[in-house]
Order: structure tokens, then C-alpha cells, then sequence
């Protein structure tokens, strides 16, 4: 589901700590870097918000910057981002932590870039971010989106799609959505983690906040 859908600030849910590693991601060894150039950041999107970052016990208000990245390569690319918050100024500044997503060729995914200390940072009106690693995705996911679409509801997208598990075995996967307004800047990134039996198919929805007005859903995290 690379292509933006037409027709949601994050709650970013760090539902992706709930699974210890992503699945069949066995082997130690290094691979060789992609191109930079290929990843373009499009920052001028970019938006920092400030909600509630965690789970349970985790859970806080903190800081963060949300921007996409659009892989024009003709690869699969597991993306790493890093930088850090900014005030007005940009003297001021807060690391925010690294987060790798797999971004697939011609498409893009929305990073959540969290404070480092995962706090709020009332100063912080922007963000400087930077492509830190990219190498070429070692295997293909195991879950799969199928049939995907975004219908309003009242002021806000509703994004769906079909879940697949098309491995053997029982799977628990992260299902993350990306909400935009209607220029195109991101609202929000919301997350969910589902469990799905071998070989098994689901409806799933994520919905988005008001003001909303294109959408897409992608697979993060897995682990069986």
C-alpha cells in the first residue's frame, strides 16, 4: 500500500516494543549500504507534535517530528532516520531516537522521530533529519495488506484494508497508519498490534483525528 490514499498528531502507541524483533531476521551479517539519494525526505512536510508516546507505565507526553521518506530506488530499502528537535532559533536542539522502517520501491513511510527522552519539549518548532542508513530489505514480509481504502466519516479518514498472514504459522504484527491533511502534511501516526492465525485473513481500520483527509496502512514490526 505504497500510494497515498484519498479521503488522520500522533499517538504514537510504541506497540512495536511488545515484539522482540521482527521475524526471520536470522543472520549476523552486515549488508552493504544503498545509496543515500535514493531516500528523499520530504521536509518541507514535516510537522512536530507533542502527545502521548508509550504504553502503560511507558506512557508520557513527549515530542516528536513526523516526516516521510520516498524510496526512489527500484528496491525494497530497510530506511534508517535520526536528527534532532529544534527551537525557533535552531541553537536549541533535543536528539530524537533513531526508527528504521522498510520503505518499498516508489513508495513512502511516515516516521515518528520520538525525543530521545521521550519528554516534551514545549520549544521545539522544528526538527533537522537525516537519512542514516539504508540497505537493501533481507526478506519479504510475511503479512501483507490487500484491498485498501479510505473513506471519510464526518471530518475524519477511515483507512482499510485486508490483513494477511500468508506464512504457516500463528503471527503477531504491527499495523501502522499515516494521516494527512488535505495539503498533505502529516496529522498523525497511529499503530495497533494484531495477532492472526496461520494462513489467515482479517478486516482491520485505523481512524484518524479531524481534519483529515488522505490515509495509508502499513505493516511494521512481525514476529511469530
Amino acid at each position: 500500500m505504497g500510494p497515498r490514499l484519498t479521503a488522520l498528531a500522533i499517538t504514537v502507541a510504541a506497540v512495536a516494543a511488545a515484539i522482540a524483533g521482527t521475524a526471520c531476521d536470522g543472520g549476523g551479517f552486515t549488508r552493504a549500504e544503498a545509496d543515500h539519494s535514493q531516500i528523499q525526505l520530504l521536509a518541507d512536510k514535516l510537522a512536530v507534535k507533542t502527545g502521548p508516546v508509550g504504553e502503560g507505565k511507558f506512557r508520557s507526553d513527549a515530542t516528536y517530528a513526523l516526516i516521510e521518506a520516498r524510496n526512489d530506488g527500484g528496491e525494497d530499502l530497510d530506511v534508517t532516520l535520526a536528527g534532532e528537535l529544534i527551537d525557533r532559533s535552531g541553537t536549541t536542539t533535543w536528539p530524537v531516537r533513531r526508527e528504521s522502517l522498510r520503505v518499498p520501491a516508489g513508495g513512502s513511510r511516515l516516521f515518528a522521530l520520538i525525543d530521545d527522552h521521550q519528554a516534551a519539549r514545549p520549544q521545539a518548532t522544528g526538527a533537522r533529519i537525516e537519512v542514516v542508513g539504508a540497505a537493501a530489505a533481507r526478506h519479504r514480509p510475511s503479512f501483507v495488506l490487500s484491498d485498501g481504502k479510505v473513506v471519510m466519516d464526518q471530518d475524519r479518514a477511515v483507512a482499510a484494508a485486508y490483513l494477511v498472514n500468508t506464512a504457516k504459522n500463528d503471527g503477531s504484527v504491527v499495523l501502522i497508519g499515516a494521516f494527512f491533511d488535505r495539503d498533505g502534511a502529516p496529522l498523525e501516526r497511529t499503530s495497533t498490534l494484531f495477532r492472526l492465525s496461520g494462513g489467515g485473513k482479517r478486516g482491520v481500520q485505523l481512524v484518524g483525528p479531524p481534519g483529515s483527509r488522505s490515509a495509508y496502512l502499513f505493516v511494521g514490526d512481525f514476529a511469530y
